[in-house]
């Protein structure tokens, strides 16, 4: 019995330091080459970004809201009060190509949009003109229902209605315009559910609330909580599991999106959160769509923003701008087919960080005919050099793909070069 119990405090004891929380991402302040479970714990240095943009968006939809890349074509829609229609936007001339109206629905407050492959959902969840509708709701049909032509209908028989009310809200008194904790704009499709993130008006938070992804009535159950620092006004996920949250400031009008990865068990908020400054509204307008064309990089739009400055009215047209993350990211989370890299071992160069130039090491033993990639953090490989393992001469963040014979991932690692 006593050896029994020795050996299973042994176990306790190694499994204990084999897994040590901490830091892993080397782009953070407090970044721990020694930890081996991301605890969420990350901080990023301040980090603003300079939106590209891409056209002009037509008038039709200048109160863009929702955004999805899907088929190979972007597709938005208006907000509240406008046609309950979605628009298809050519991904090249970005001209509106069909106009699609779906049959037995009503755009009382349409906010955002998700697909998963097979299905468009449109989420009318809207709710800050008294947070207090016992509507909510959200259609969900088939691509495939779509008919061929400029402008169509989805029959209300391929139409699915999805009718769901948060979990915590018992209240449903009027609370004034702007005045909810309860109001919604952003929502994203991911293993067989559907996520919501709701636009706190109180406190500036966000809420993760989750709900099953079928027709029906359903509860929208309470996940976690970030606190956004401004308004959610959209939301998607890319194919790896990388998640972004699109907001603003009515305060001084700033642009932000939140970029979360590297998270686990379902939630988002429990992984690496990096806040991006994207500008200010008066310059890009109210942005409100957001969504991934590949892992790296998508669209934003913004609606239609009439702000008066200095005693001037103007006018900010819709328009549609570019976006790139692929420099914050590992590259296990850019292509697809490297998505199997986080489940490898960790291949435990030293030193690390290491000087520019500088030679490194293994920790392990490489076979001879194993190769190793190097991405830096703009996701391009070169090979490294195996005879003599330099640190590249030019400061940043690289990771290290080591595979064998077979082309499978042996271990994967983060260099930092100072």
């Amino acid at each position: 019995m006593l050896t029994r119990l020795l050996l299973f405090l042994h176990l306790l004891v190694a499994t204990a330091a084999a897994a040590q929380p901490g830091c892993p991402d080397p782009q953070a302040t407090n970044y721990d080459p020694a930890a081996t479970v991301n605890d969420g714990s990350c901080l990023y240095p301040a980090t603003n970004y300079t939106l590209t943009q891409a056209t002009g968006l037509d008038g039709t939809v200048k109160e863009t809201s929702g955004l999805v890349f899907a088929g190979g074509r972007l597709w938005t829609h208006n907000d509240g009060g406008n046609e309950a229609a979605l628009y298809q936007i050519d991904s090249i001339s970005f001209t509106i190509l069909q106009t699609v109206r779906i049959g037995g629905a009503t755009n009382v407050d349409w906010e955002d949009l998700a697909f998963d492959g097979v299905n468009f959902y449109i989420g009318d969840f809207g709710n800050n003109a008294n947070g207090n509708r016992d509507d909510l709701k959200i259609y969900k049909f088939p691509l495939a229902a779509i008919p061929a032509g400029n402008e169509v209908t989805v029959p209300a028989s391929a139409v699915q209605l999805i009718e769901f009310a948060y979990e915590d809200q018992s209240d449903f008194s009027p609370q004034g315009a702007n005045n909810t904790r309860f109001d919604c704009e952003a929502m994203l499709w991911r293993n067989d559910s559907l996520h919501l993130f709701t636009k706190d008006w109180v406190g500036l938070q966000t809420v993760h609330y989750t709900l099953p992804a079928t027709a029906g009535a359903h509860i929208a159950r309470k996940r976690e909580t970030l606190p956004a620092d401004g308004l959610i006004t959209g939301a998607d996920i890319s194919a790896p599991g990388v998640v972004l949250l699109l907001g603003y400031r009515t305060d001084n009008g700033a642009l932000f999106a939140w970029l979360l990865f590297d998270h686990a068990g379902g939630l988002f908020f429990n992984g690496n959160k990096r806040r991006i400054g994207l500008g200010l509204a008066p310059f890009f307008g109210q942005v409100e769509g957001i969504c991934f064309r590949d892992s790296g990089s998508g669209y934003i739009s913004n609606e239609e923003l009439i702000v008066t400055i200095l005693g001037q009215t103007i006018t900010i047209p819709p328009r549609l701008y570019r976006f790139g993350i692929a420099q914050w990211l590992p590259p296990v989370f850019l292509p697809a087919e490297e998505a199997t890299a986080s489940q490898t071992p960790p291949c435990r160069v030293s030193p690390n960080p290491v000087a520019a130039g500088q030679s490194f090491r293994f920790a392990q033993e490489i076979q001879g005919n194993a190769r190793v990639e190097r991405w830096d953090a703009l996701g391009r490989r070169t090979d490294v050099v195996r005879e003599t393992d330099l640190a590249p001469n030019a400061p940043g963040l690289y990771f290290l793909l080591v595979r064998g014979a077979s082309n499978e991932l042996l271990c994967t690692d983060k260099l930092l070069v100072r």
